[in-house]
């Protein structure tokens, strides 16, 4: 049997496929497609059919660049 879940946030589904959590008016894009209502609950296997629960990739950060070691140098020796 499928599990439940409250949906706490409107759930607005982009032209793109990504998701928006939130009020409508507060979409990045206009004309969204409603996927789930707040305060009601849905199967997760209907969520998850949307992309919900999906987390997106965090953009990877370039590596950091190394400044070029420096050898030691010996002390000069005072005679």
């Amino acid at each position: 049997m499928s599990k439940f879940i409250k949906v706490e946030k409107d759930i607005w589904k982009l032209k793109d496929g990504s998701l928006w959590e939130g009020n409508v008016n507060e979409c990045p894009e206009g004309n969204p497609d409603n996927v789930a209502h707040a305060g009601k609950e849905y199967q997760e296997d209907y969520l998850k059919l949307h992309g919900w629960g999906k987390k997106k990739a965090a953009p990877k950060k370039a590596a950091a660049k190394k400044a070029p070691e420096t050898k030691a140098q010996k002390p000069a020796e005072d005679k």
